[in-house]
């Protein structure tokens, strides 16, 4: 992989201080056993550092580092203290390079250098989490005594006749009264059954549910309408299927457009749809409250899944002005789509230039690259902010599929889009190694986060949506942007995804 500039650039980030300086004491009910070192844990940006310093002298460089803890030995240690000697030697390496600290690596393996608090560098939201516990409803006990009835007493004495002379008084008897209470019982009701686990997402379109739809109008005639967020039309839907989790218990904060930024933080934006997002909070911020309020159990752990990051980049606007010069409407230039030589100079740059462009450097269309840091981080503070408000739940960032045969695009250009996937994903990947090593360091299981299913498809009707113009009203624009699932791409990715979640005996998630 090539080197990534600029991943340690700070961006905002909406999980809360106090959420984050009380990890440790959420997490002790999870088996989490904190490290006392005086060493402070690193921050985001430090820990980013110290794995691209590493990786420069590591064998086989970023990727393999990042396998190792994605894949490979290291994937199996479910925190700092359980980790083998190597994963810590590597670790503590880590921690030195992005801390400047040459003493922090261990010399005794089995103390961990860290220190039992995350950083407080992330910036703080002051917005209430909004409750989502659900109300419990309270059954009045049956009473068990029955009303009290009188009857009224009989009357022994016969009436008075005058035949025969016999007596006409009756021998007095006695007959003590039916009680008419029940004997009082306690009934004891069963406690109630715990409440199913969640799932919950966040993220940008391909989450939340972006989808073009044929409506017929009343002169018969069918237009392409976009929806932009539908939670029902969403791969998490198919993956709430999957999990067997209870429509009510699913919730999809992802908004079209999403940057990682977005996710994490109070900035409202307009969607390709005319729908203006996040206007009082974050999606993390909601996520958060859901998470805490219902928290994972044992055998049923709750899932956070999240895509972001295309959308911190200008790749939109990048992929119009390809599709437009494929349509002969302008866009990109035309040297741009000679060859893939020359449409990836455009897409990527070329300091070199390129015979068939201007003369000079060519600076790059896509400005990926220079956002890589801001990706990198913004990955690693969701991860961060899912698992710690539930330290139990299973979290998986989502990749984003490649796709080959693109129609919309120039030939000559399918190459480099596919290569800016492979970079965009790196970018995640080290995000979510980032989050691992982090949540590890104060004894997290960081076998609960993952960046998972970078599918590589064809572009089609097997898997994806191919109509991409919107006639519909306030959208009427066309969307070449990234292209979206369909039922069957969805299908795809929520089967992908549900792979790797982890079995309990009983079936749930562990």
């Amino acid at each position: 992989m090539p080197r990534y500039s600029g991943l340690s650039a700070t961006t905002a980030a909406a999980v809360t201080v106090a959420l984050v300086a009380a990890a440790l004491t959420q997490v002790s009910g999870h088996g989490v056993a904190a490290s006392a070192s005086p060493v402070r844990v690193p921050t985001v940006e430090e820990t980013i550092t110290g794995v691209l310093s590493v990786a420069e002298r590591y064998p086989g460089g970023l990727t393999a580092l990042v396998d190792l803890f994605g894949t490979g030995e290291c994937a199996g240690a479910q925190s700092y203290d359980t980790a083998s000697v190597e994963c810590r030697s590597v670790i503590d390496l880590i921690v030195a390079a992005g801390t400047g600290d040459s003493t922090s690596p261990s010399t005794n393996p089995t103390t961990p250098p860290m220190s039992t608090t995350l950083p407080t560098t992330l910036p703080s939201t002051t917005t209430p989490p909004m409750s989502t516990t659900v109300p419990t409803t309270s059954t009045p006990p049956m009473s068990t005594t029955l009303p009290s009835t009188t009857t009224p007493p009989v009357s022994t004495t016969l009436p008075s006749t005058t035949t025969p002379p016999m007596s006409t008084t009756l021998p007095s008897t006695t007959t003590p009264p039916m009680s008419t209470t029940v004997p009082s019982t306690t009934t004891t009701m069963p406690p109630p059954q715990p409440l199913p686990p969640l799932l919950v997402a966040v993220g940008d379109s391909v989450t939340s549910g972006h989808e073009s739809r044929p409506v017929r109008q009343q002169n018969g005639n069918v237009i392409w309408r976009t929806t932009c967020d539908d939670p029902a039309t969403s791969w998490a839907e198919d993956l709430r299927t999957l999990l067997g989790v209870p429509a009510a218990r699913y919730f999809n904060y992802a908004h079209s457009g999403a940057s990682t930024t977005d996710v994490l933080t109070t900035s409202p934006y307009t969607n390709g749809c005319g729908v203006v997002s996040q206007q009082a909070r974050a999606q993390i911020a909601d996520a958060i409250a859901v998470l805490q309020n219902n928290p994972s159990r044992a055998g049923a752990a709750n899932v956070a899944v999240a895509t972001a990051g295309i959308n911190d980049t200008n790749w939109v606007t990048v992929a119009g002005n390809l599709v437009s010069r494929q349509l002969g409407l302008g866009g990109a230039p035309a040297w741009a789509v000679a060859n893939a030589q020359a449409c990836t100079d455009y897409v990527l740059g070329n300091p070199a230039g390129n015979p068939g462009a201007p003369a000079g450097a060519i600076p790059p269309a896509w400005d990926g690259e220079a956002k890589s840091g801001p990706i990198t981080a913004g990955a690693a503070r969701i991860a961060l902010g899912l698992i710690t408000a539930d330290p139990g739940a299973q979290v998986r960032h989502l990749l984003y599929y490649r796709w080959a045969n693109d129609p919309y695009i120039p030939p000559s250009c399918v190459q480099v889009a596919r290569q800016s996937t492979d970079r965009l994903n790196g970018w995640i990947k080290v995000g979510i190694v980032t989050a691992q090593l982090m949540w590890a360091m104060i004894g997290g299981n960081a076998n609960r986060i993952s960046a998972v299913c970078d599918q590589n498809w064809l572009l089609g009707p097997q898997n994806i949506q191919t109509q991409l113009i919107s006639q519909g009203i306030p959208n009427n624009a066309r969307v070449p942007g990234w292209p979206h699932p369909n039922i069957a791409g969805r299908a795809d990715l929520a089967v992908c995804v549900n792979g790797t979640l982890p079995r309990a005996q009983g079936g749930g998630v562990a």
